[in-house]
């Protein structure tokens, strides 16, 4: 559902990294960056977002689990290369009003809301705003 509302042009996907848990979470969006260089960051985001396994040697063992090529990945990760990216995301999520993830912003308002109502709200919104248009 939500695939076909920003398919179709109805909603927008962003995403950004907050760093809600301090160097653990930092960790967990450089290597999921690092792992998007080698076309696996949703596989990251998803891995990270369903276990807690935040320690480097943890990283480059999932990125050898994907067959990616580790050196480079461990250069990427050990390198920091992402940090300015994942901090600034993180500052202007937060001066967005984001705390917390998921955070689902309709219209430039923003709030914490569980996929199924997200859903009716964004459909909704959607029929207000073709009625109007």
């Amino acid at each position: 559902m939500i695939e076909e509302l920003v398919r179709t042009g109805v909603a927008r996907f962003e995403y950004s990294h907050i760093i809600n848990h301090g160097r653990p979470s930092m960790l967990g969006a450089l290597a999921t960056e690092c792992g998007g260089d080698q076309g696996a960051w949703w596989s990251f985001h998803d891995h990270y977002m369903s276990q807690w396994d935040f320690s480097r040697e943890g990283a480059i063992a999932y990125a050898a689990s994907l067959s990616l090529d580790t050196e480079e990945f461990t250069q990427c990760l050990d390198s920091e290369k992402y940090l300015e990216l994942v901090e600034g995301q993180h500052r202007q999520a937060v001066a967005d009003g984001a705390n917390r993830t998921p955070t689902v912003r309709i219209n430039g308002e923003g709030a914490a809301i569980v996929a199924d109502a997200l859903i009716e709200q964004v459909l909704t919104l959607a029929a207000e705003l073709e009625a109007e248009g």
